[in-house]
């Protein structure tokens, strides 16, 4: 038998023999007792396991079940009683003496019949499958109880620890006072496992709202833990773990916190080099930044801090980084120099794509953390990729000049431009926006170096250099939609003007709806003059002053629904009602009324809508409708991607998911009705917009 208290000495006199009654890995003994009215002892007893205390610390959260007092003690060896067979299978068992509160005393023998059955199913689970076998259904069950309990009004907690390897002659002892926070036994127990530590034995003590927790710990060797770098870990992982569990009631999502707080601590624990900058992210702010990003995105979380959280710590250590506001000439300025440090073409690529996926996870943060608004947001995401997108086409230019030199005509330079569409054409971009970009040059010609070829080769080399440069963070997110380009995917990937303007004619041979998307048309890197003879073309097919063909819209928007939205599903864009609704029917009045009045061409929707209102076109009541309906949209769609990381999935969950009540919380609603009213009201007023247009 492990070292162990008198006093638990004493507990195993008088509940040993329930160890005894353990046969086989899959039994479990349980025995309960009423102490008081709203006090129970229950006893366990059962075969150790890798993550058991873990599981029984979670079940105890789920049933609302508060501990007391606990004393926690692991027996090496099989009992004389057990068959041969039984004692080469169980090296060690365990016991749990647990006094605990219920919530509600006049239900206990009810409460405590399901959290017996729960503990014998998840017993049996573990002996055949171990702790992944268990721990998904486990999470999910911990975060709903999470959930219900009222986030507190303090950012952080004092928590005192003391690391003793004096105590005891087997066993290091770990001293842990603070204030009562449910769940932190659940979290705690999955993190030393992380580190690779038994927790031998381990009492619990609660007076009023102070927990004294004891833990005596060896690791996987059955020694004490005198690694110093070990030790440094166990101090950060305990009071890490303590802020945390503290801290999940503010996460919309505790759940998915809990799973991503597992890896985070995995990731950082793994390497004992970092154990001197762990103390320094112990702070209010980090913990709420932490706590923010966990529990809303799981997008943010899978590409970014997995895959370069040595670079971004720093970043969520210093507040005063997430603050800084920076604008667009700030970031060039930022990314040139950076550049400097490049010596070839491929490593001034992988400094740009490191620069691009560093400062939008800063916005990204600015915005999860409530720095900045929705409008800002979309502003600032809008300038970093525009500085991005003009310094990768140089650096795609210098390449392909290297090898063909430089195009040009009429024994001038050719001039070439790159123009935004879409989201990013109106500065509207979001969490995981793609980028809808046009390539134009001016002519015909060739280049001039010892690899003459023509203007048109050389622009298609050039843009695909320029697609294989600027990396995508995943598929749908920053990723490159030429579409609007004349004729689409079947057309060249950079146009000449004259392609350009022969295509998006009055006469020519765009479409309806390309006639729609031209109006978010907006400049972004290259030949100022050329830019302009561009945009003048873009003016004279989309505001010509020829009538739209609303039956066009309406019969393409009944496409979109019916071809592109699952069945009895919701797609906050493309559905009747959705956010294109609104969007079509800005760009329609912008067209019809842009003739005669220039200052109504503007590529983004908000800011049409206020000068369509201005001129008196919108009623006021409903240009406050309609801004209110599109920032539900907006709002809703955000959250969905940065979430799902992707661009394309905007189904709504079901109304009675726990997604739902999740993107509930995100956007701050009380509670899942309100949300789906908003959504229903916003669907409507969408809707009704195109009464009187067929």
């Amino acid at each position: 038998m492990t070292a162990a208290t008198s006093h638990q000495s004493d507990i195993l006199k008088q509940f040993g023999h329930l160890l005894d009654q353990v046969q086989s890995p899959e039994h479990l003994v349980f025995y309960k007792e009423r102490l008081a009215t709203d006090l129970w002892r229950v006893v366990l007893a059962t075969t150790d396991k890798e993550g058991l205390l873990s599981v029984i610390a979670g079940l105890l959260t789920a049933h609302g079940a508060n501990i007391r007092s606990a004393d926690i003690i692991t027996v090496s060896g099989a009992s004389g009683k057990q068959t041969q067979h039984a004692a080469t299978v169980m090296k060690s068992r365990i016991m749990d003496v647990l006094t605990l509160k219920l919530p509600d005393p006049q239900a206990a023998e009810q409460q405590l019949t399901h959290l017996h059955k729960d503990l014998v199913l998840l017993n049996n689970k573990m002996a055949e499958g171990g702790i992944e076998a268990v721990r998904d259904g486990l999470i999910d069950q911990v975060a709903g109880a999470i959930e219900s309990r009222a986030p507190s009004g303090e950012q952080l907690l004092p928590v005192e620890i003391a690391i003793d390897n004096s105590l005891s002659e087997s066993d290091t002892v770990i001293d842990i006072r603070s204030q009562d926070i449910p769940g932190f036994l659940f979290a705690f127990a999955n993190a030393l496992a992380l580190l690779e530590i038994n927790i031998e034995q381990a009492t619990i003590r609660t007076l009023g709202d102070e927990v004294h927790d004891t833990f005596w710990i060896r690791d996987l060797y059955h020694r004490k833990v005198v690694d110093k770098d070990k030790l440094q870990e166990l101090r950060f992982a305990c009071a890490l773990i303590k802020q945390f569990a503290y801290l999940l009631p503010h996460c919309p999502n505790p759940g998915q916190a809990i799973r991503q707080f597992r890896d985070l601590a995995s990731r950082l624990l793994e390497n004992p080099d970092r154990a001197a900058d762990f103390t320094s992210i112990q702070s209010a702010e980090t913990m709420q930044t932490l706590a923010s990003l966990m529990g809303v995105s799981r997008f943010l979380w899978e590409d970014f801090l997995r895959m370069q959280h040595e670079n971004l710590f720093p970043l969520i250590r210093n507040r005063a980084e997430i603050e800084k506001t920076l604008d667009r000439q700030q970031w060039a300025d930022m990314l040139r120099e950076e550049l400097q440090t490049g010596g070839t073409h491929e490593d001034k690529v992988k400094i740009l794509n490191d620069f691009k996926d560093r400062e939008m996870f800063r916005i990204d943060l600015r915005h999860i953390t409530r720095v900045i608004g929705d409008v800002t947001f979309a502003r600032e995401l809008t300038a970093l990729t525009d500085v991005v997108v003009s310094q990768t086409a140089l650096l795609c230019h210098e390449a392909v000049t290297a090898r063909f030199g430089h195009p040009r005509v009429s024994e001038k330079p050719c001039g070439w431009g790159i123009l935004a569409a879409g989201k990013y054409g109106g500065s509207e971009m979001g969490f995981a926006s793609d980028l809808e970009l046009l390539f134009i040059y001016e002519g015909q010609g060739k280049t001039q170096g010892k690899r003459p070829t023509d203007n048109g080769q050389y622009f298609e080399e050039f843009v695909r250099t320029f697609l294989k440069a600027l990396k995508s963070r995943k598929e749908g997110i920053f990723e490159i939609d030429m579409r609007l380009r004349p004729f689409g995917n079947k057309g060249t990937l950079a146009s000449s003007l004259a392609t350009f303007r022969n295509y998006y004619a009055v006469h020519g041979q765009a479409e309806q709806f390309e006639r729609l998307a031209m109006v978010k048309l907006r400049p972004v890197a290259g030949d100022q003059s050329l830019l302009t003879k561009v945009m003048q073309a873009r003016d004279a097919f989309v505001y010509s002053g020829q009538p739209l063909d609303y039956a066009n819209i309406l019969h393409l928007r009944k496409r979109q629904d019916t071809e592109l939205v699952a069945s009895g599903r919701i797609n906050l864009k493309l559905s009747a009602g959705g956010l294109v609704d609104i969007e079509y029917f800005l760009q329609a009045q912008l067209i019809e009324h842009g003739a005669d009045k220039p200052e109504l061409r503007v590529p983004n929707a908000m800011q049409g809508l206020k000068r369509l209102e201005a001129a008196g076109i919108i009623a006021p009541e409903q240009a406050n409708d309609m801004r209110r309906a599109y920032r539900c949209f907006r709002r809703t769609i955000d959250a969905l991607r940065a979430v799902r990381g992707n661009a394309k999935d905007l189904t709504l969950p079901l109304p009675d998911s726990p997604d739902y009540l999740y993107l509930s919380r995100r956007l701050g609603f009380e509670n899942p009705e309100q949300l789906a009213a908003e959504i229903v009201w916003s669907r409507d007023l969408s809707r009704n917009l195109w009464l009187g247009k067929d």
